[in-house]
């Protein structure tokens, strides 16, 4: 090989080199980059979920808050009406905060799992109204994740019915059964029902009907009021 030759040879080499050189520079600086891209995009999650976690469980201390006061006040109130009408705000407020309970923004796409938030819900009723009567609350859901604003309206009217039914349906000391189903078909399907005594199926409208009403309209839904043969079936319709 002529001195000429080896001499444009390892001019290509030193170029070569060269660009090789300049190009793993611009891989590592790239993916120092990316690295540090990353680890700040992780621990801005990792803040957002902590923020979202200490707003849950302020929001939980002070529904828990309000939930405690109205006690206080319902068990001074001599008129059972009243003493009543507070009771009932004190679950429908428990019934808000179990929903925050059961958010978890890293998991369920940010959703509240409905089936074990069914389950303590009504497990808490069962246990708060049906004393010592052989009142069975059995929770039937599917692995469903909604919306907090979904989630929230849908856990008080399943407050509602359950609470209407326990209260209701089983006179003296009958037993019975109550049912809370939630399929996730499409569209979804929710079903509270009961083997008591039945009621009417035209309603007079009072403010926990009344309130199932706001409640499902909110949700896209109609509440529709079914013979069980025996007992009672309330089904919410999802018109989309």
């Amino acid at each position: 090989m002529k001195p000429a030759d080896m001499y444009l040879l390892s001019g290509e080499l030193a170029a070569n080199l060269a660009i090789f050189v300049v190009a793993a520079l611009g891989v590592s600086f790239v993916s120092e980059g990316l690295r540090t891209a990353w680890e700040r995009a992780v621990a801005a999650e990792r803040s957002k979920d902590l923020l979202l976690r200490e707003l849950g469980h302020r929001t939980q201390n002070n529904l828990a808050l309000v939930a405690s006061v109205l006690s206080l006040q319902a068990r001074t109130k001599e008129n059972p009406e009243i003493r009543s009408a507070l009771e009932k705000a004190v679950a429908r407020v428990q019934a808000i905060g179990s929903a925050h309970e059961h958010f978890h923004p890293l998991k369920h796409n940010g959703r509240v799992n409905m089936r074990p938030y069914l389950e303590k819900l009504c497990t808490h009723l069962g246990d708060s109204h049906r004393d010592v009567r052989p009142i069975a609350v059995i929770v039937e859901a599917d692995d469903v994740g909604l919306r907090t604003e979904q989630a929230v309206p849908l856990g008080l009217i399943a407050n509602e019915l359950v609470t209407n039914a326990l209260k209701h349906a089983f006179p003296g000391d009958r037993s019975g059964t109550i049912r809370v189903m939630l399929r996730a078909s499409s569209p979804m399907s929710f079903i509270v029902e009961d083997n008591g005594v039945g009621s009417p199926l035209e309603k007079e409208e009072r403010l926990g009907s009344r309130l199932i009403r706001l409640l499902a309209e909110q949700l896209g839904a109609k509440i529709i009021w079914e013979d069980a043969l025996p007992g009672c079936c309330a089904r919410l319709e999802f018109l989309s």
